[in-house]
């Protein structure tokens, strides 16, 4: 490296300062998007005696981010983020109906729709200029297509300037939070247990960005039945904590 050069840690561009905040922003619990209201079918699989300690819970973690958040809803992300790059607002419809009939359980739904349209509210009021968002909104108020939280975050990376990587990062990340929260009000789990959950998933989270950021929408699946199963259990539950 040249002397002259300082290392990337040190970089002060502007820009790159701007949209790690928009980063940090639309990713911090403060950030009105409600994923602290679902536990993702935790709580059946707790109810049901399936999950009991904190090694079920990582182990169940780590098959909802595999077979189901990585190959439809980070795939779907990625394809809405290309899709935003080259103003292509009728493959970013294609993708986000899509990603809805990928999510078997009506809370499933529901809740990508309901966490969706929570961040588009608040992008419109970030990026209150942008065509293809203002466009992309007036679609879902009329109903033609649903709203996922995965394909309006990826909209919303791309618009803030964020690299496709990290916005999929965010997703992930997001997703493992709001995952181990509702473990800690569901198992025996302290704070510093969480915090080591979620280090160690580092790996896996870059891995799946690795292996997803470039598959096609015809690549999308979803493939993690007793997920399904115990959401669907989940809705005709007669004590519930959570939306999911």
């Amino acid at each position: 490296m040249n002397k002259k050069e300082k290392p990337l840690r040190w970089d002060v561009k502007e820009t790159h300062l701007k949209s790690f905040v928009k980063a940090l922003q639309i990713s911090d619990s403060f950030f009105p998007v409600g994923m602290y209201n679902f536990s993702h079918g935790l709580e059946s699989f707790v109810q049901a005696n399936i999950v009991k300690d904190v090694d079920d819970v990582v182990f169940l973690l780590n098959d909802i981010l595999s077979h189901q958040i990585a190959p439809a809803d980070c795939v779907a992300l990625a394809n809405a983020y290309r899709a935003t790059e080259q103003s292509d607002l009728n493959k970013l419809l294609l993708v986000d109906e899509m990603l809805y009939t990928m999510k078997l359980s009506t809370e499933n739904r529901e809740g990508s729709v309901k966490t969706g349209k929570c961040m588009l509210s608040n992008l419109l009021l970030m990026i209150p200029d942008s065509l293809i968002l203002r466009d992309f909104n007036e679609t879902i108020s009329t109903g033609a297509s649903p709203g996922n939280y995965s394909v309006i975050l990826g909209l919303g990376g791309y618009l803030l300037g964020i690299s496709c990587s990290e916005t999929m990062m965010i997703e992930l990340y997001s997703f493992s939070v709001s995952f181990v929260g509702a473990a800690m009000r569901l198992v025996k789990m302290d704070h510093y247990t969480a915090i080591n959950i979620i280090n160690d998933l580092h790996p896996l989270l870059v891995d799946i960005i690795k292996n997803n950021i470039h598959k096609v929408p015809d690549e999308m699946y979803s493939c993690a039945p007793l997920v399904d199963i115990m959401s669907i259990k989940h809705e005709r539950a007669t004590t519930r904590m959570f939306l999911s």
